[in-house]
């Protein structure tokens, strides 16, 4: 089941859109520091910080998401959204 967790809002440092909470693809489901995240308005992926404030990736982290099957499926579902209307 997939579940919502309210959290501090922060800001997606690509397009600057608020968020207050974080839902998780998988049995993770409180944000954590070195998660990762991935703005539903823009797509930036992000990580989180020990303040569970978004940080960059490091270049390590970008290799190790490269192709990360999780991701691309959030991405290609963002899209979708966004080609159906079903966003804001």
């Amino acid at each position: 089941m997939i579940k919502s967790n309210i959290m501090p809002n922060n800001a997606c440092l690509n397009c600057g859109d608020i968020m207050d909470r974080a839902t998780s693809v998988d049995h993770e489901f409180k944000p954590h520091e070195g998660a990762i995240a991935v703005c539903l308005k823009c797509g930036h992926i992000m990580s989180f910080d020990a303040q569970l404030k978004f940080r960059e990736l490091t270049d390590e982290e970008i290799i190790d998401v490269s192709g990360n099957k999780t991701i691309l499926d959030i991405q290609k579902a963002r899209g979708h959204l966004f080609k159906t209307g079903s966003s804001k």
